[in-house]
């Protein structure tokens, strides 16, 4: 790791690449605003997870002076170190995982997507440790919105707890009636109208700050109106002279609490999944404007905090205590009470959106029961969590010592799964493994390792009180991970074996746990290979309409109904969550040619099965079966040579199908008993001329040499003219 900091600085990303993206960055920026486009720009996807990553600007501040004891200059120095790890480390880290797998998500899913096998526990940890987090985020927004609320409606502060767990249902109903993609418009909305605040409201309030320290003399009153009327629970004051030892202790604590302005941060490369592309531009940039937005406003309360003499309030935000110093007991103040109340209520759905969306890509690894595929589950889920604890924590500071453990627990997964990535993903985009552009890349996730690292063991030391919780109720989630993937309790971890070929009848619904994992990227494989091929035209030849021809690749192949839904919600498709299962996915798609022969042997089916059923009807003393069956197949497969289909047709044996079979074969029945009659007129006329006696024997061999002959220049013709088609349909593609 030491000769990775004598490289010289040098991009990893191709200088064409590079110069396309920044070419197309003016429009990326706005892009998706108005839900238009194909994805989120920059702005957009800064205000999708505004909610959940800015929303601590109102608390970070309290925070850090609260856990320096009240010392505003011990937090203003905590909170520059945290800055510089996260601008200078953590950012570097995440651009460079948002250059490699822009669709991952979080730190979890990254791990699996471009990890080495080595480091496939950090999935597991970061999974658990992300669903905690997103429980977390449901309680301490709900817990701040409910404080807020507390600034323009202070009679509810006896029902604050009650108000709280209100906040936390209404959203989670909303997500649910609406579905995560469908809310996207509200935390658009809202999160657009809270940034574009702040960055007001902050601009007028550092200004000021540094224009009128004077107003420092306004801060006891409003405190001391704030404690009388109960919405302020606890001041901590300042530590007054501290000795060298103390203020390292004070440094540390105001660190470890700091880091919740950063909360959110890591939703970000998670929300990425639906940005315009090229994704990672989109992502690096917002990358960078979210980092500089959270470091601004934190810099900007401290020292307007600092100038002002405003101490750590329990139960009340510092930000707001600002505004109200700013602006008065004015409208501007129940604007901002307002747009933050929303704010903050909006947060939870960051932690409901990417708790689920983690919860959804562990039950694709296998490792989450089947239900929580449909992200209303895992919303619901966590909101039961939530509810349960919010009457027990009640308090801001009391969560915060929790809820770091799982943001600064994704910057530690991501940071170290970029600096060993895989040599494969490095070469799909045209990396050299040992080059000095590798070289960069992984310099990058070194620097991500030593600042979250380094923000690893503060959290530790300093909230050595949460880690044992955060531990216990990690390892529950992890084994109860193991258990499902095993399929049970009593099951051992074995490899499943997966069939690729046709499979008429199979049932997937019994599979559990990697089973049903392996199974499910198998069928998604085959339904992306049936779609490519409708897409292509390779099927108009069946005649059949699409949803025929999926039900039976369903019944054939073993894909659930659910599949084809899934794919045709996605403007692209989705990566598969890990190396195995995208080995198996590529397996399975590459049977296209395999799965179209099958679907053509049961078009054949319906086509044999009528001219079985039919042939007899023309069966005289003057044919028998054979030369019917030969004439029929002539007709009907004019563009396939006939030794080689009546050698098909000898192996064919009527019995009856399943009705998922017979629905597509049935199609093909019935466009054989529609063409027969218009294409055999000319063989039929003379078979029946034969019949009736009108065609003597003598002129026999010559009507059947000219009948013969005349098939034979009209099949040529058919075929002459489909290559004819065929060359106006290229010209005209290329035109």
């Amino acid at each position: 790791m030491l000769k990775m900091l004598k490289i010289p600085f040098k991009s990893y990303v191709d200088p064409d690449e590079q110069r396309e993206a920044n070419r197309q960055l003016p429009k990326l920026m706005f892009e998706g605003l108005l839900l238009g486009g194909t994805g989120l720009g920059v702005l957009a996807l800064i205000f999708e997870i505004a909610a959940d990553a800015f929303s601590v600007a109102a608390y970070q501040t309290l925070l850090a002076i609260h856990g320096a004891g009240g010392r505003h200059d011990i937090a203003i120095l905590a909170f520059i170190a945290l800055s510089i790890m996260l601008f200078f480390g953590v950012v570097p880290a995440y651009k460079a995982a948002a250059y490699l797998r822009p669709n991952a998500g979080g730190s979890g899913p990254l791990v699996e997507a471009i990890g080495p096998p080595r480091l496939r526990w950090a999935s597991w940890a970061g999974t658990s440790l992300f669903f905690i987090d997103a429980v977390l985020t449901i309680i301490i927004s709900s817990l701040s919105a409910a404080d807020v609320t507390m600034l323009f409606l202070p009679q509810l502060v006896d029902v604050r707890i009650f108000v709280a767990q209100f906040y936390a249902f209404f959203i989670m109903a909303v997500l649910v009636a609406l579905g995560p993609k469908r809310a996207v418009p509200l935390f658009l909305l809202g999160g657009g109208a809270f940034t574009i605040f702040t960055l007001f409201g902050l601009g007028y309030i550092g200004i000021t700050a540094l224009s009128h320290p004077d107003f420092a003399a306004r801060t006891p009153g409003i405190v001391a109106g704030l404690e009388e009327s109960g919405v302020i629970t606890h001041i901590v004051g300042d530590l007054g002279a501290i000795t060298q030892v103390v203020f390292f202790q004070a440094l540390l604590r105001s660190m470890s609490s700091a880091m919740l302005g950063f909360s959110g941060y890591e939703v970000i490369p998670a929300s990425g999944k639906h940005a315009a592309r090229p994704k990672w531009k989109v992502i690096n940039t917002a990358l960078t404007l979210a980092a500089l937005f959270l470091i601004g406003t934190g810099i900007v309360q401290l020292f307007a905090a600092q100038q002002w003499n405003i101490p750590a309030t329990e139960g009340y935000s510092t930000l707001l205590i600002q505004y109200e110093i700013v602006f008065g007991q004015s409208s501007i103040l129940v604007l901002a009470g307002v747009l933050l109340a929303i704010i903050l209520l909006l947060a939870q759905g960051g932690g409901y959106v990417g708790g689920a969306a983690v919860a959804a890509n562990a039950a694709r690894l296998g490792r989450m029961p089947r239900a929580f595929l449909d992200d209303r589950i895992g919303i619901a889920v966590i909101w039961g969590v939530s509810a349960i604890l919010i009457p027990i924590i009640r308090e801001v500071v009391v969560v915060e010592s929790f809820y770091a453990f799982g943001f600064v627990s994704a910057f530690i997964i991501t940071s170290t799964t970029v600096f060993f990535v895989r040599d494969d993903v490095l070469r799909d985009r045209n990396l050299i493994p040992g080059s000095i552009e590798v070289k960069s890349l992984k310099f990058a996730g070194l620097r991500g390792m030593v600042a979250s690292y380094i923000m690893g063991i503060i959290l530790i030391t300093q909230k050595s009180d949460a880690l044992v919780p955060i531990i216990l109720f990690g390892a529950l989630l992890t084994a109860f991970q193991i258990v499902v993937s095993r399929g049970g309790v009593k099951r051992e971890a074995v490899k499943p074996e997966i069939d690729f070929g046709p499979c008429p009848g199979h049932s997937t619904r019994d599979l559990h746990g990697l089973e049903r994992a392996y199974d499910q990227a198998r069928q998604r494989g085959v339904a992306h290979a049936v779609s490519d091929l409708l897409e292509s035209g390779a099927m108009a030849k069946f005649n059949v309409e699409p949803h025929r021809i999926r039900r039976l690749v369903n019944y054939v192949y073993g894909v659930e109904p659910e599949v084809w839904d899934e794919i045709e919600k996605e403007h692209e498709p989705t990566p598969e969550p890990s190396a195995e299962l995208d080995a198996i996915y590529d397996r399975a798609y590459a049977q296209k040619e395999a799965i179209l022969h099958t679907i053509e042997s049961y078009s054949h089916y319906g086509i044999f099965t009528f001219i079985e059923k039919y042939a007899h009807n023309w069966v005289s003393e003057y044919r028998d079966d054979e030369v019917v069956q030969r004439a029929m197949l002539e007709i009907l497969f004019p563009l396939t040579a006939l030794e080689d289909m009546w050698n098909e047709y000898r192996q064919f044996k009527w019995e009856p199908q399943h009705e998922e079979i017979w629905q597509f074969a049935r199609q093909r029945y019935q466009w054989a008993k529609d063409q027969w009659p218009n294409l055999s007129d000319r063989i039929t006329t003379i078979w029946t001329l034969q019949d009736v006696g009108l065609l003597k024997p003598k002129d026999e061999k010559k009507v059947q040499q000219a009948l013969v002959l005349l098939n034979k220049r009209i099949r040529q013709y058919e075929i002459e003219s489909s290559h004819y088609e065929d060359d106006l349909r290229s010209a005209s593609i290329t035109d």
